[in-house]
C-alpha cells in the first residue's frame, strides 16, 4: 500500500505536465534526461520502477533542490531581524526553516535540521549564506534524506498521472523520438533491441496487465467495449503498446493501455500511437 499524503503532489504533477506539453522550452533539461546515451540505460523491459517513475524523480529531484536553494534568504533573515522582539511571529511564519524541511516533516521522515546544521558551524539563520544551504542539501543527499524525499514524491505523483492515459502518450513520444535518434547505422542487436534500434517485444507480466486493467476498467479505451468477459466471452482483452514497438516505443507500463481485438487490429494498424481521454466517471 502506498500511503500518499498529497504533500504539494499536484503542484509536481502540474510542473510534469507542463513539461511535457511544452517540451521546446526545456529542450537543455530534457537532454540531460535522455541524451548522450543515457536513454540505454532504460530500456530493461517493465520494471516495476518504470521509465516513467525515472523521468518523475528526475524533474522532482532538480525542482526541490531549486526551491530551497533559490529562497530569498536575504529577505527571511531580514524578517526575523524585524521581527526580533516578537519571537511568536517568528516561530509562526517558519522563516528560518527551509521548504525542503517542510516537505521531510510532513512525511515523518528523519533528519537533521538547518538549525543544527548550522549551529555545528557556529552560525544561526540570520549569518548563514547560500553556500551554507548548499552544504545542507549535499548532507541531504549524503544521508539519504534527499533521495527518500524524492522517490516518496515520485510515488505519489505517478499515483495520480498514471491515470492520464493521454500524458502517457505524450511521455512515451517524448521517449521514442529520443531512442530514434540514438540508432546509427553501427546499432549491434542484443537482448533487448534490434538492429533497427527498435525495442524487441518481451511478455507483458501479469502485473502490468493487472494494472492497466484496473485503470482502464477492464474496457476498450477506444470503443468502451467490455473486456472483463462477464457480460460477452466473445470480447477478447489486447493489451497494447500506446506507441507501438515498430514506432520505437518502450516496454514500460506507462506505454501500456487495455484495447479490444477489433480496435487493436483496425485503428492500430496503421502503427500510430493512439489513446483516448474518455474515462469513467466515479458515479
Amino acid at each position: 500500500m502506498l500511503n500518499v499524503k498529497y504533500y504539494e503532489t499536484y503542484y509536481f504533477c502540474n510542473v510534469i505536465s507542463n513539461i511535457l506539453m511544452e517540451q521546446d522550452s526545456y529542450l537543455r533539461d530534457l537532454h540531460n534526461f535522455h541524451g548522450d546515451g543515457n536513454i540505454l540505460n532504460m530500456l530493461q523491459p517493465f520494471r516495476k520502477h518504470s521509465v516513467f517513475h525515472d523521468f518523475l524523480e528526475f524533474v522532482i529531484d532538480d525542482v526541490t533542490w531549486d526551491n530551497t536553494y533559490d529562497i530569498d534568504l536575504e529577505e527571511r533573515q531580514q524578517l526575523i531581524k524585524n521581527n526580533a522582539h516578537l519571537p511568536i511571529i517568528n516561530k509562526h511564519l517558519k522563516w528560518d526553516i527551509l521548504p525542503i524541511e517542510l516537505a521531510l516533516t510532513f512525511h515523518g521522515l528523519e533528519y537533521e535540521s538547518f538549525s543544527s546544521f548550522l549551529h555545528e558551524r557556529d552560525k544561526k539563520f540570520t549569518t548563514c549564506d547560500k553556500d551554507d544551504i548548499y552544504d545542507y542539501l549535499l548532507e541531504l543527499r549524503l544521508n539519504g534524506n534527499f533521495e527518500q524525499l524524492i522517490e516518496h514524491t515520485s510515488k505519489e505523483v505517478f499515483h495520480v498521472l498514471f491515470q492520464n492515459r493521454v500524458l502517457m502518450l505524450v511521455f512515451n513520444t517524448m521517449m521514442a523520438n529520443a531512442l530514434e535518434r540514438e540508432h546509427t547505422v553501427e546499432s549491434k542487436s542484443d537482448d533487448l533491441i534490434r538492429k533497427n534500434g527498435k525495442l524487441k517485444r518481451k511478455n507483458i507480466p501479469s502485473w502490468v496487465r493487472k494494472a492497466v486493467y484496473f485503470r482502464d476498467r477492464g474496457r476498450c479505451v477506444l470503443c468502451n467495449k467490455d473486456l472483463s468477459g462477464t457480460l460477452n466471452l466473445d470480447n477478447v482483452a489486447n493489451y497494447d503498446h500506446i506507441v507501438p514497438l515498430s514506432n520505437f516505443g518502450f516496454n514500460d507500463i506507462s506505454n501500456m493501455q487495455l484495447l479490444c481485438k477489433e480496435c487493436n487490429q483496425n485503428d492500430k494498424h496503421g502503427g500510430d500511437a493512439t489513446t483516448s481521454s474518455f474515462y469513467h466517471s466515479w458515479y
